[in-house]
């Protein structure tokens, strides 16, 4: 099957959807650009590019009288990093809201979870569902209809890339993300 030139040139060809931590849509604001606030609209990116983790479930070796058998371990080990390239808005805000949400994982300032007690959460031992959520990713055709959804489950984000600032490049500013998450699922839409 031959690929659609529209597909093959387009840079842009997967859309992240960033599902806020319950913490954190606390701090979430639409109309004032603030230091302490996410605006809501920043949280469907458009993203260059990814890499979908290897999906591995290891065979295991049980002795079976003088020889020796392969079956399923059943288990999936934890998965790799998910590296999202994305190109950052001109007014920062996709990059604000993922600086943001590290800020709250750990406080540039205090060195400890949600130190400005922005975030105010019902179960104070409870502190995974603070930082936590889902991701989506969509993969698109070259007509930008979504064709396929990967849902990164219990993500959170642990780097946010250095912004190259270089004028003499006619390219946009671009960063990467890095998230961890538990689970993978993907679905054809």
């Amino acid at each position: 099957m031959k690929q659609s030139p529209f597909n093959k040139n387009r840079q842009d060809k997967f859309i992240l959807v960033l599902n806020l931590p319950e913490g954190i849509k606390e701090i979430r604001d639409n109309i004032a650009r603030k230091n302490n606030r996410i605006d809501a609209n920043s949280l469907e990116i458009s993203i260059a590019g990814t890499v979908t983790p290897n999906i591995s479930v290891p065979e295991q070796t049980l002795p079976y009288g003088a020889q020796s058998i392969k079956v399923s371990s059943h288990a999936r080990p934890a998965y790799s990093s998910l590296n999202l390239k994305f190109n950052i808005d001109n007014e920062y805000k996709n990059y604000w809201a993922i600086y943001k949400w590290l800020d709250v994982i750990n406080d540039v300032k205090q060195g400890t979870v949600n130190a400005d007690e922005i975030i105010k959460y019902p179960h104070p031992g409870q502190v995974l569902p603070i930082y936590s959520s889902n991701l989506t990713v969509f993969g698109l055709d070259e007509y930008n209809n979504r064709k396929i959804q990967w849902d990164y489950i219990g993500a959170f984000p642990t780097t946010l890339s250095e912004i190259n600032w270089d004028y003499n490049s006619e390219a946009e500013i671009a960063a990467t993300a890095t998230f961890e998450f538990t689970r993978l699922e993907a679905k054809l839409i």
